[in-house]
């Protein structure tokens, strides 16, 4: 497993997760805000997705 953590701004939460989904098995995703206003810390728990290559 890894953790990938993610600062960026609160509009671009859905999108980055979203992404990171297509990308990743996603285990868990936790939300805090940032020290700046109006951005939000993510931390991602994920795995690596199969290519299905031998």
């Amino acid at each position: 497993m890894i953790q990938i953590r993610v600062i960026c701004d609160v509009n671009d939460v859905p999108f980055i997760v979203a992404d990171l989904c297509r990308l990743w098995h996603v285990h868990d995703v936790k939300e805090y805000p940032a020290k700046d206003s109006g951005q939000r810390r993510l931390y991602l728990t994920v795995t690596r997705r199969s290519t299905g290559a031998k």
